[in-house]
């Protein structure tokens, strides 16, 4: 098909020309809901100032969709973690949203997260090979 190319990237102007279709598509199928889109992105420095964790992520109709979340494995277990996800539930909250989401792997977190209130909503066997990709949420 005639028409299709593979970009180096997805952060020029081609690329923010789908985000504004979507945005636009978004906005006529909903037309009574919020449609702002809120940037969150928690770190956590360590006495030097290095970044030792973090969570990005954007609340959009009403919901935390966190992208990424990392705590640098030798402060795993001391409970960064969950102060990370209490302070963007405190800001998704703030925000006017009802819940998080995000996905997982089986060879990463699951478990933590359940932890913290979450439930597996769905599934992806074998990514990769051997592992599962899960999708949870936790509604407020």
């Amino acid at each position: 098909m005639s028409g299709i190319e593979l970009l180096p990237d997805a952060t020029g102007p081609e690329a923010e020309a789908v985000r504004a279709g979507l945005r636009a598509h978004r906005h006529a199928a909903l037309p009574d809901h919020d449609q702002a889109i809120h940037p969150v992105c928690l770190i956590y420095r360590d006495d030097g100032e290095a970044v030792r964790a973090g969570l990005i992520g954007e609340v959009a109709l009403r919901w935390l969709q966190v992208d990424k979340f990392w705590v640098s494995e030798g402060l795993r277990g001391q409970g960064i973690g969950g102060a990370l996800l209490a302070a963007a539930e405190a800001e998704a909250r703030r925000l006017g949203a009802v819940g998080l989401h995000l996905n997982t792997s089986s060879f990463q977190a699951p478990d933590f997260y359940r932890r913290h209130g979450f439930q597996e909503i769905g599934r992806l066997e074998g990514r990769p090979p051997g592992h599962d990709r899960l999708w949870m949420a936790k509604r407020f």
